[in-house]
């Protein structure tokens, strides 16, 4: 074979050889980037889904709470009218105890939004005489 033939098909095979080598790289770096697209996009749709349960969640404890605090409401305000009407039936009442019961109203009448079924007994222990010790 003549020198001049097998240069020119060593670069030819070479060539060939390098094209191959560079389609592999080129076909694996596309794929990389695919793979990297494809992440993002489910990282996406993760955080989207959690967003979403997140929200969820919210609500499922606003309504929670809202009813906890109702139920909180009616026991504050049976417990305010049984000490109430039981200092009104002895007639007298400890200063602490006055203003322990004027605290759980407060409590009650703004904090819970309480109605103002109990103002008119509230009135009465502020009437009533102070016990003493």
């Amino acid at each position: 074979m003549n020198e001049t033939f097998k240069v020119i098909i060593i670069a030819v095979l070479s060539g060939g050889i390098g094209a191959g080598v560079l389609k592999l790289i080129g076909d694996r770096l596309a794929w990389k980037r695919e793979r990297k697209a494809k992440k993002e996009d489910r990282a996406e749709q993760n955080t989207e889904e959690i967003i979403q349960n997140l929200k969820a969640d919210v609500m499922e404890l606003k309504i929670v709470l809202e009813a906890l605090k109702e139920a909180q409401k009616y026991i504050s305000y049976d417990r305010i009218r049984f000490l109430a009407l039981s200092y009104i039936k002895e007639g007298e009442i400890d200063f602490d105890d006055r203003r322990i019961l004027k605290d759980m109203h407060k409590s009650y009448h703004y904090g819970l939004n309480g109605n103002g079924d109990l103002d008119n007994l509230m009135k009465k222990i502020d009437d009533l005489p102070l016990k003493l010790k």
